[in-house]
């Protein structure tokens, strides 16, 4: 992205990939708030079972979304070279999963009435939400 905002005359071939990079962060944003949405919703069907539900689902849409979201954002402000680009991923896809542990693991001690099947289901339900992404386009 930063090829396209340093050159004000770029070739075709340079606006072709800025446009790329433009639309394949579209799509990466689209994701990440279809996560919090299908965790929103989740968490709206728990609270019918009991608060204590709803929260320990809040939980695991938080252990998920709130991870995946940094890693979106810091994805988005790219990378000077190609070796970068993969340390960057890599360690930030070594990041997301280690806070997704560690928020699993508050969860655990700061709320004591965790239910631990609707903390599950709301991180299965968060993590597979990009499947939705692909109906609707």
């Amino acid at each position: 992205m930063r090829v396209c905002q340093k050159t004000p005359l770029l070739k075709f071939r340079q606006k072709i990939i800025c446009a790329s990079v433009l639309v394949h962060q579209i799509v990466m944003w689209k994701i990440v708030s279809l996560q919090w949405l299908a965790g929103s919703l989740v968490c709206l069907l728990m609270l019918f079972l009991s608060p204590s539900h709803a929260v320990s689902a809040l939980w695991g849409v938080v252990a998920i979304a709130i991870p995946n979201t940094l890693f979106a954002a810091r994805l988005a402000l790219g990378s000077r070279t190609a070796v970068g680009g993969v340390v960057v991923f890599l360690a930030g896809e070594f990041l997301k999963v280690a806070a997704s542990i560690v928020i699993v693991f508050m969860a655990h001690r700061v709320y004591p009435d965790l239910v631990w099947w609707a903390l599950v289901l709301a991180c299965i339900v968060t993590l597979k939400s990009w499947f939705l992404a692909f109906f609707l386009r």
